[in-house]
């Protein structure tokens, strides 16, 4: 089938917004493309209807939302009155450690509402990793990895007093904790059977990413 638009029906309005606001900018489609990030060709599609901006990837959708400075609500909705009212940000679920760190897509968005975003994160850089999953843990850690959880993690090298990261150790996925960077000679233990139990002695784990919530279920 071709991808091309009748010209009898008219653009939807989230892209006659894409379109207004790049013009409002001064921007030609070239130019958004590369600071959001993609194709030149991508974002013509785009304009014409080919592509709706709602099939995009996540990083492409924030990206183009971040660059033209409106909300993510106009790229995802029809409407474009009421456009105030606060929508869930959309946060992308991991069942792979590895998968989350590396920042793979995945085919699987969560929601989280503006009430429970953390003070200070950046929900872009938000990710859902659900446990268990195959990586190492320290001891130290505030709840149970083997549970049936949803840990909320900000995928950056963010430091804090009392903090849980989410990092790499000898290139393994890892979960450990401020007290233990403090400490600095710690076990991690596996999840998965054909990891190694390791103890950190020395050369400190790499943070990639802090723990601002977590919820389990039965």
């Amino acid at each position: 089938m071709s991808g091309r638009r009748q010209t009898d029906q008219p653009l939807p309005p989230r892209i006659l917004a894409i379109i207004e606001r790049r013009k409002e900018l001064g921007l030609t489609q070239e130019e958004l493309a590369r600071r959001a990030g993609f194709s030149v060709s991508l974002m013509a599609k785009i304009e014409r209807g080919a592509v709706d901006p709602r099939s995009l990837s996540t990083a492409n959708l924030v990206g183009l939302a971040k660059v033209l400075g409106l909300p993510l609500s106009v790229l995802l909705d029809e409407r474009l009155e009421g456009l105030d009212e606060v929508k869930p940000l959309p946060i992308p679920i991991y069942t792979s450690a590895d998968a989350a760190f590396a920042g793979k897509g995945t085919g699987r968005m969560g929601v989280l509402g503006h009430e429970d975003l953390p003070k200070g994160a950046l929900w872009e850089r938000l990710v859902f990793l659900e446990l268990p999953s195959r990586l190492l843990v320290s001891p130290s850690l505030p709840f149970a990895p083997t549970k049936p959880s949803r840990l909320l993690v900000e995928m950056r090298p963010l430091l804090s007093p009392k903090g849980v990261y989410a990092g790499r150790y000898q290139g393994h996925p890892a979960l450990f904790t401020q007290e233990d960077v403090e400490r600095g000679s710690f076990p991690l233990y596996p999840l998965a059977r054909d990891l190694p139990t390791l103890w950190v002695e020395g050369d400190k784990p790499e943070v990639l990413g802090l723990v601002r919530a977590m919820w389990t279920w039965l």
